[in-house]
């Protein structure tokens, strides 16, 4: 029985990674998977990630009521939200929705690509179609050279964008 050396191990465990990565399957439902451990973290009852699209992937939640977003003191949402409680009453329920998003823009697998990532608070009750000015944003884009790279640094573009949220 041959022990193997720890640059041995790494080695196999990198080509196992790369053999998965190559199939498109593993790698939408490693982005779905990332971004439901997320939602765990930032939302309070989030609805389960989901593809909505070919290169879109997203995660959301809708709070009833205003309570949590208006803790948060970004000057647009806290507009926004001033303009939300004159639009619709307490006892109508306002909503705010939050969600965090993963936007291919190029893949090649095994070759690389770029991806963009965000975080949305929407205050645009009840629809949250995200008009322009129901909604405040941040972004990230995840340049990145092969599908490794991609894995090691999905999680901390969402950590950067979900900032948003705190």
């Amino acid at each position: 029985m041959s022990v193997k050396t720890n640059e041995e191990i790494i080695k196999h465990k990198l080509h196992e990674v790369e053999e998965k990565l190559k199939h498109q399957d593993f790698f939408s439902h490693y982005i779905l998977e990332t971004l439901d451990n997320f939602a765990y973290r930032y939302f309070d009852n989030p609805k389960k990630a989901e593809q909505i699209s070919g290169g879109v992937t997203r995660v959301c939640a809708i709070e009833n009521g205003i309570k949590e977003a208006i803790k948060l003191k970004i000057p647009e949402l806290r507009a926004g939200i001033a303009d939300l409680v004159k639009r619709v009453s307490k006892e109508q329920g306002p909503t705010i929705l939050r969600e965090i998003k993963v936007t291919k823009r190029l893949h090649e697998a095994s070759r690389g690509g770029i991806y963009e990532i965000s975080a949305r608070i929407s205050f645009g009750h009840p629809e949250h179609d995200f008009k322009a000015d129901t909604y405040v944003e941040k972004l990230s884009t995840l340049n990145f050279d092969d599908d490794i790279q991609f894995r090691n640094t999905l999680a901390r573009k969402l950590e950067e964008v979900c900032e948003l949220f705190c």
